[in-house]
This record gives structure tokens, C-alpha cells and sequence, in this order.
């Protein structure tokens, strides 16, 4: 596969991780160059806003001061007011018309001269009316009740004139009296056409479009002229309510556009409108893609180029590295025999090939090495097996019943390894006792292995010739104790029973106490210990006397159960051995001890891998004549 040289994932890793920075650059820059060229855009759109705004605030400020003067002046010369009014609109030829409406002062003999109007029609000529004719009173119209409370004047809402077939707008200014504040309203219109005209004359950036709104958010005039008369969107309103300039408006949003757009827009004093620019932010942002996909590709050119020699340049550079690859997967299959290519520079490469060639010596020594060890291991396991064999064969089988059926032993054996120092075993001493041994030799292996050899043997010797535990583990420490200069001894419990009468001998060499089960319940045999064998010449071992009961079982075990414990280091425990022997229901047979206690150290331990040797041995008797009432098993000294 291309992949599986380490010149080519070089020139990959190269490429994948030039192409990530140029991402992430790339992406920090277009955020960047982005946020520079909005606010570019909105620095170009303020000037042209200022600009527009400033234009228009000039106009109608013109309009504003003639309605101011016409009011002042009417309000010393009333009865002049039609011909003051026809002699500004003369001299003003942007006004439509101006007209002074007085307050009536007695609404059933209205005379021409309290409402006069001067008007310029389609043909610019200028025409005298007044608002006599109008369709409502015009001193209860809304136009002249907003107009008494403008003392500074103020812009009315925009209308639609028939007459002249376009939309209308005036500035009204309230008429000050001399013995009352408002005596009527001046009034001067102009046509917005010139708003629209204004628009069109802006110099704007390519595909912006301009508009004016009132207060109210309706546009007066707007450079798509279907829009003209209507309200702007929500977000529109809502961005000029809280005066967020600029503000970015989308379809989602609910804006009136097919696309997003960004809007500025500039308020103009003197008025409640607002002017403002909209850009669809594709066209803003057109030239930034373009540049920014050309940046790109030219990017990605060059990571390529930057790939392709890198490739070009590790493969030469680890050309060596192929040959020492291809000799270590002979070495793999065990060939040591070949050549390397020849060292010609002292760089790493060179240095690799020297070290590679003595690791194949030096393997090779190794590999020989081993080879006798693990013949070596072999041969020892071998023997182990063979002395396991020989160490099982020291011992009796499982279980044993005596002839007849009063006795019934059940013993297990569980070394830690493959041979071990625990033992136990039980032999016929004459016509009606039967010796039994249960022990634990110190140390473990190979060395506890052979003193529990001796042991075994020195036992089934030296008890033929005695019939008291106390006689047989005397003379056992006293042969043990010759030549035990390694000072190895061993912990055993001894029971001779007389198998007609039940009658049960114990002593014990520094070993655990036994557990007897009788009635139903489990107790340790308070057995008085002597040393262990192997240590003092002169130990004494104390006798301990059972009388066992039909169905009593005495269970003899080596700390291998006791003391055994999994990850948490706590150990079984003889109160745990208590209660698992307990829990076996009377009557049963030896076997079922043995297997009870040792699943439950199983199940302690957790499978956890056995810490020393375990022995166990159970042994039943069996009262095969009594009768009456069960008595429990009587210890005696």
C-alpha cells in the first residue's frame, strides 16, 4: 500500500497538518478581513448617509424658515394675509402652497380672508383659494389642531395630492397674537418629488439602494418605488427605535428582503424621518469571497507542491531505513545471516545501521542463550512433574472407609505450585486404631517438598511402633532435628481413633486447632501445642482425648485456609471456617466437608491465584450399633 512507507505518512502528516493550519488561518483571516470590510462599507455608507441627510435637511430647513417668517409677519398683519401668502409662494417657486388659517372667530360668518390659500398648479401658475370649500371644517381638521401646538413649527404627516398626482408634505408653524398666544396656523407644502429625484442623484455604492422614512416608519421616498407609501419591516423599525446602526436584517428575520442585507442609516435634524442605505451583504461581501477562493486554491497548489517534495526528499533520506526494515523482518523469521548496506555518513541513518548490525550479534548470542534456558526450563519442569508425581504418590488416596464402615476419611491436597510442603496422610495401626496426620512444613518448593518426603516416611515408620500421638510426633521431632542444619520444621497434628469405640487422641506440633462438628454445630478442638517438629529435641506434645459420637466429623486443615485472602488482604479466617462447616447438614459425608470449605475459599479469594499450600483432611465415624439419644463428643485430658 502507498500508505505503509514512513516517507509517504511524512508527506501526508505534512499535508494534513498544512492543510489544517491554512484552515484555521484562512478562517481567522476571513473573519477578520470580513469584519474589515463591513466596516469599511459602513464608513462609505455614513459619509454618503451624512451626506444625503445633510442635503435634505438644507431643504427643507428653506421651507421650514419661509413658514416661520409667513407666521411671524401674520401675526401683526391678518388682514394681509392673502396677499402675503400669494407674494411668498411667488418668490418660493419649490412650495406647492401656502396657506393662513385663523381661528374662526364666529364659525356661522366665515369670510374668505380666515382661511386664504395661494396655490401653484400643474402649469405653475399661481392660483388664490381658501379652505372655505374644504370637506371638513378646517379649524376642527387634524392638520390645523396639530399645527396650534407647533410654536416652532413642525412637519405634518405626507399626503396624496389628486390634483397634482403625487405625494405632499407641510410644515405648519402656529400664528402668535397679540393678546393671545396662537390666533392660527401657517402652513407651507412642498412636494417630495424631490426627495425622489435626490435619491436617484446620490452617488451610492453598486447595488445599494437608498430611502427616507417618517417617523412613523412609512417611506416617503425609496429607490424601489413599490416600497414608497408602505411601512418597513419590524426588525427595520425596531433597529431604528433602539438606534442600532448598522443592523444586519435576513428573510428569517422577517425583513422585507429576499436575501440579507445590511442597513445604515442616519436620522435628519430638524425632522423625524430617517435616511437610510441598504447593501445586500452578498455584494459586500463579493469581492472578500473572491479573493479569499483564489487565496485559496493557490493555498492548496502549494501544500501540494509542498507534499510532493517532502515525499521526494524523505524517501531519498530513508532509503537506508527500507533495507533495515526489510533485514529486521528477516530477523523476525529468524535469518541473522545477511548483509547491510555499506555506512557512509555518520548521521543518524549510519548510526542506526551500526546499531542494528551489533543487535544482530548480540541477538544471535542471545537467541542461543535462550535456547539453552528454555531447554534448561524444560528439563526442570519435566523433573518438577516427576517429583510432584513421586510427592502424590507419598500420600493415600482421597478417601478411605475401613472395613467395617465405622471410619470414613475424605482428605484433599492443593499445593501452590507444582510441588508444595503441605501434607496429610492416614494409615492402619493394627486391627482397631488408625493414624492420622495433617501438616504444614516450612518454606516452600522443591526444599519443603523433600522434609515433607522425610516426614511422611519417618511417620509411617516411627508409628508402628507406637500407638499415642504424643510417642509418635516425640520420636518424629527427635529424627527430624538430626542433621537439620537449614533448621526446617514442620507443624503437624496427629490423631490416633479407636475405630470400635470412637475414641479420638490428638496432639499437635504448633499446628492449627481442628474443627469438630457434632449436634449440628461447628467448635475449634482446644488442643494444647507443643513446638514445631525439627526445632527442639526435648519438646513435650500434650494429648488431647475426643469421644466421638455416631456421625461426628473432626475437620484437620493447614493455614492455607485460614490465612488465605484475595485483593483486599483480609483472611478467611477460622470464624468464616466456622460457619462454612456449620452450614453442612449432619449426617453428611467427609467428601462434602472437603469440597464445602474449599468452595468457599474459592469464592473468597475470587480466583485470585493460591497464596500457600492447602491440606485438608475430614474424618466421619460412623456409630454403626448405637442406639437412644445422641450424646456430643466428650473431651478428656
Amino acid at each position: 500500500m502507498v500508505l505503509r512507507s514512513v516517507a509517504s505518512r511524512l508527506a501526508l502528516g505534512v499535508l494534513v497538518g498544512s492543510a489544517a493550519v491554512l484552515v484555521i488561518t484562512g478562517g481567522l483571516l476571513l473573519t477578520h478581513t470580513r469584519d474589515q470590510m463591513l466596516r469599511q462599507t459602513e464608513r462609505e455608507a455614513a459619509a454618503v448617509a451624512d451626506a444625503a441627510a445633510t442635503r435634505i435637511q438644507g431643504r427643507i430647513d428653506s421651507v421650514a424658515k419661509v413658514a416661520q417668517v409667513v407666521a411671524g409677519v401674520l401675526g401683526t398683519r391678518r388682514d394681509q394675509a392673502p396677499s402675503v401668502i400669494h407674494d411668498v409662494l411667488a418668490v418660493n417657486p419649490e412650495l406647492v402652497d401656502v396657506s393662513a388659517a385663523f381661528i374662526p372667530r364666529d364659525v356661522n360668518h366665515l369670510r374668505p380672508e380666515d382661511a386664504p390659500v395661494a396655490r401653484r398648479d400643474a402649469n405653475g401658475t399661481l392660483v388664490a383659494s381658501d379652505r372655505l370649500a374644504d370637506p371638513e371644517p378646517y379649524w376642527s381638521a387634524p392638520w390645523f389642531v396639530r399645527g396650534l401646538n407647533c410654536d416652532h413649527g413642525c412637519w405634518q404627516p405626507p399626503f396624496r395630492s389628486a390634483a397634482h398626482n403625487e405625494t405632499l408634505i407641510g410644515y405648519s408653524v402656529a400664528i402668535p397674537g397679540k393678546d393671545v398666544p396662537v390666533i392660527g396656523v401657517t402652513d407651507a407644502t412642498i412636494s417630495l418629488g424631490w426627495l425622489q429625484t435626490l435619491l436617484g442623484d446620490l452617488t451610492k455604492p453598486d447595488h445599494a439602494s437608498a430611502f427616507v422614512a417618517d417617523a412613523n416608519g412609512e417611506f416617503l421616498a425609496h429607490d424601489w418605488r413599490s416600497y414608497i407609501g408602505t411601512r418597513g419591516s419590524k426588525p427595520l423599525l425596531d433597529a431604528i427605535a433602539r438606534k442600532q446602526n448598522p443592523v444586519r436584517i435576513t428573510p428569517e428575520d422577517g425583513g422585507r428582503v429576499s436575501e440579507p442585507v445590511w442597513v445604515y442609516f442616519v436620522p435628519v435634524k430638524g425632522t423625524r424621518w430617517v435616511f437610510g442605505l441598504s447593501m445586500p451583504e452578498r455584494r459586500v461581501l463579493a469581492d472578500l469571497r473572491r479573493t479569499y477562493l483564489v487565496d485559496g486554491l493557490l493555498g492548496v497548489l502549494a501544500l501540494v507542491g509542498v507534499a510532493i517534495i517532502t515525499l521526494v526528499i524523505t524517501r531519498r533520506l530513508m532509503a537506508p531505513l527500507k533495507v533495515l526494515a526489510n533485514r529486521a523482518e528477516d530477523v523476525a523469521r529468524g535469518d541473522l545471516d545477511f548483509e547491510l548496506p555499506e555506512v557512509r555518513r555518520d548521521d543518524d541513518v549510519g548510526r542506526l545501521t551500526r546499531a542494528f548490525d551489533q543487535m544482530r550479534h548480540q541477538l544471535a548470542g542471545h537467541i542461543e542463550t535462550g535456547q539453552r534456558i528454555a531447554r534448561d526450563q524444560a528439563r526442570m519442569a519435566s523433573e518438577l512433574e516427576i517429583a510432584r508425581q513421586i510427592q502424590l504418590a507419598l500420600i493415600p488416596e482421597a478417601h478411605w472407609l475401613a472395613e467395617d464402615g465405622r471410619l470414613e476419611v475424605h482428605a484433599a491436597l492443593r499445593p501452590a505450585s507444582a510441588v508444595g510442603g503441605d501434607l496429610y496422610v492416614y494409615f492402619t495401626l493394627g486391627a482397631r486404631h488408625v493414624c492420622v496426620m495433617v501438616g504444614d512444613v516450612s518454606d516452600k518448593g522443591i526444599p519443603a517438598a523433600l522434609f515433607m518426603a522425610r516426614t511422611i516416611t519417618l511417620a509411617r515408620t516411627i508409628a508402628t511402633h507406637a500407638r499415642s500421638p504424643s510417642d509418635i510426633l516425640g520420636a518424629l521431632n527427635r529424627e527430624l532435628c538430626k542433621g537439620n542444619d537449614t533448621c526446617m520444621f514442620v507443624t503437624l497434628l496427629c490423631g490416633v481413633i479407636e475405630t470400635e469405640t470412637g475414641l479420638l487422641s490428638l496432639a499437635s506440633a504448633g499446628h492449627e486447632q481442628p474443627v469438630l462438628h457434632a449436634g449440628g454445630s461447628a467448635i475449634l478442638v482446644d488442643v494444647e501445642t507443643g513446638p514445631a517438629l525439627g526445632l527442639d529435641r526435648e519438646a513435650r506434645y500434650p494429648v488431647r482425648v475426643l469421644s466421638l459420637l455416631g456421625g461426628d466429623t473432626l475437620l484437620m486443615y493447614t493455614d492455607g485456609v485460614s490465612e488465605a485472602h484475595a485483593g483486599n488482604q483480609r483472611l478467611y479466617g477460622t470464624h468464616a471456617l466456622l460457619d462454612s462447616v456449620a452450614r453442612i447438614d449432619e449426617g453428611a459425608n467427609p467428601g462434602t466437608y472437603v469440597e464445602r470449605v474449599l468452595e468457599d475459599v474459592d469464592a473468597y479469594t475470587s480466583g485470585a491465584p493460591a497464596y500457600d499450600d492447602i491440606a485438608l483432611l475430614a474424618l466421619t465415624w460412623h456409630d454403626t450399633g448405637a442406639e437412644g439419644a445422641r450424646i456430643h463428643a466428650a473431651v478428656h485430658s
